[in-house]
């Protein structure tokens, strides 16, 4: 499993695979069902995102023997506008295979988009949901975040820490005060949530050594996303994708229960 996000509207989860876009059901209800293939897409998803409108954005590398007549086997950006039933391409097409993603709005209400080039290591920065492209800072990131609360702070998990960007990942610097996280995601008014290598769950401010450390995550943490769920009778909670399965945690990591896999009762 490469990502994981939650559609806000249901809970229902997307994964991106090796072989499409696959979805469960709300991982807190008794039966969520079965887990199944969205649409008929088997394209190999290396990069998703969701759009706080609900759009997805996804990149990586067509299923065997589709598109051979690309230069190279890399989607570039895609999108898709029915829960990753079918797909658009946007741009970059045969150029780019982006392993990291993400999204934010903009104050004019435009959507600027991140991702990694991961043949160059090249941020790329789109101020139109991808139309367009930039060339940001090289950084050896394994994941990178927009923050919602400003969308011109850009973190990047790499292998010497955590980096940080200002000027919408056209320069990054090290966050000394910040700990060596691996994966990262919006906690909420600018705040960050992330797991480190050992699978610490973190929770801090970027650029400030303001960082507590909570539970820990499921061993081989994959991918992870923070749901803030504000409705009634509920909490915030994190999904984290491992070799074995979906783990959820509404305590920062104190606690986890299967979503998915073998340890789900």
């Amino acid at each position: 499993m490469h990502d994981v996000q939650v559609v806000r509207d249901d809970h229902s989860v997307l994964i991106a695979t090796h072989t499409g876009v696959w979805t469960l059901g709300d991982p807190f209800q008794d039966d969520p069902g079965p887990v199944e293939r969205v649409g008929t897409g088997r394209q190999d998803t290396m990069g998703m995102t969701l759009a706080v409108d609900g759009t997805v954005y996804a990149s990586g590398h067509p299923a065997p023997g589709e598109q051979p007549e690309l230069e190279k086997p890399n989607l570039g950006l895609i999108r898709s506008t029915d829960g990753a039933a079918t797909w658009d391409p946007v741009s970059l097409t045969g150029e780019v295979d982006f392993h990291a993603l993400s999204t934010a709005s903009t104050g004019d209400g435009t959507v600027r988009v991140v991702g990694l080039d991961s043949g160059t290591s090249t941020v790329l920065v789109s101020d139109d949901s991808g139309e367009t492209w930039s060339r940001g800072a090289t950084v050896e990131a394994r994941d990178l975040h927009l923050l919602d609360a400003d969308p011109d702070t850009v973190v990047a998990t790499t292998p010497t820490g955590l980096q940080l960007s200002r000027d919408g990942g056209r320069s990054f610097a090290p966050d000394r005060g910040a700990p060596a996280l691996v994966l990262v995601d919006d906690e909420r008014g600018g705040a960050l949530i992330g797991i480190d290598a050992r699978g610490v769950v973190w929770t801090g401010t970027p650029g400030t050594e303001s960082w507590d450390n909570h539970g820990t995550a499921p061993e081989g943490v994959q991918a992870m996303t923070y749901v803030p769920d504000d409705s009634p009778g509920n909490q915030p909670w994190i999904l984290v994708a491992t070799e074995t399965g979906l783990f959820t945690s509404r305590d920062l990591g104190a606690s986890w229960d299967a979503a998915l896999g073998a340890d789900r009762g």
